[in-house]
């Protein structure tokens, strides 16, 4: 009788546990609990902070080359972490376009899944900032031939249009975030 009731008490008690770990996070909860200030341990720093969303500017977009078939068009990021935890920038992901026509798409990194297999995961420590230089590969198509050849002459009107996915990924939470934009060159 004394073994069932020691078992009961162990599973209440992990349940319990898993429960704290499942809730806390998202809740708000431990954000009252334990107060913020310098002698807090970084892992809560990213339960118990506000993150504010990732500045992004761009740095210009530059025809590395170009063909009657394809073209080949640099872009520079500037992402600047304005928070007082790490953020992990896990993708950049934009489309290409020339006078409003779609012409392309360019990617750095990829979105985090639970593994961080991917090499190109980039951590932006509190208040600083990183430039990503990314090539993108546009094809001709063949079916926007004013487009191609504004991009052949450059003088065409270049917008660059996408998102960036970062996280504040640690031991007690994970949180998502994204943020949109929109550039024109």
């Amino acid at each position: 009788m004394e073994k069932k009731v020691l078992v009961y008490v162990a599973i209440g008690v992990l349940i319990a546990i898993l429960a704290v770990v499942a809730i806390l996070p998202s809740s708000g909860i431990l954000k009252n609990v334990i107060p913020h200030n310098i002698n807090t341990p970084s892992a809560l720093t990213s339960v118990l902070t506000e993150v504010k969303p990732l500045d992004v500017q761009y740095n210009g977009s530059s025809i590395l080359s170009v063909t009657n078939r394809d073209a080949t068009i640099e872009t520079k990021f500037n992402l600047t972490n304005t928070n007082d935890n790490t953020l992990i920038i896990e993708m950049l992901s934009y489309d290409v376009y020339v006078n409003g026509i779609q012409l392309g798409h360019g990617q750095y990194g990829q979105k985090y899944e639970g593994s961080s297999e991917s090499s190109t995961y980039l951590p932006l420590t509190q208040h600083n900032s990183e430039t990503i230089t990314n090539k993108a590969q546009l094809t001709n198509d063949g079916n926007n031939p004013q487009a191609w050849s504004a991009l052949q002459s450059d003088t065409g009107k270049i917008r660059i249009a996408g998102t960036v996915y970062y996280s504040t990924h640690s031991p007690f939470a994970g949180q998502s975030y994204s943020k949109n934009f929109d550039f024109t060159k």
